[in-house]
């Protein structure tokens, strides 16, 4: 047997590394299962949500979320875990989507990827990337 003489490295990812282009999406809110508030999300990513207030929650600990998009469910069920809790922002990833989950998130974020892009190019007309379930 050959070993493979070959090995890349792209070198060791710091913490603050991002593992994901995160959108900033106008309309999104996240609902915690088993409280009445909605937040507002901060940004959102294949990886994860950021809510712009603190919850409640502090780091390492676990919730079921939803994601809403002008009032409409867009994402149901997801398991998150508390991943910074700051006085100002609390930043959630994702864990044990299903392929449905994980599909409807990445869709989420490369609509609004797409419409931003036509928004650079001077394109008003961006309805069509806005959320379409």
């Amino acid at each position: 047997m050959v070993k493979n003489p070959f090995k890349i490295s792209f070198g060791k990812k710091s913490e603050g590394d991002r593992q994901a282009y995160r959108a900033k999406i106008d309309g999104l809110h996240v609902k915690i299962d088993g409280r009445p508030a909605v937040y507002v999300a901060k940004d959102l990513s294949p990886s994860g949500v950021g809510i712009g207030c603190p919850i409640g929650k502090r780091e390492g600990q676990s919730l079921t979320i939803h994601l809403f998009a002008n009032g409409k469910m867009v994402a149901s069920n997801l398991k998150a875990r508390v991943v910074r809790a700051a006085p100002a922002f609390t930043g959630l990833t994702f864990f044990d989507l299903d392929r449905r989950q994980a599909d409807t998130v990445h869709r989420i974020v490369l609509d609004e990827q797409k419409r931003q892009a036509e928004v650079r190019k001077g394109n008003k007309d961006t309805s069509d990337y806005t959320f379409n379930f």
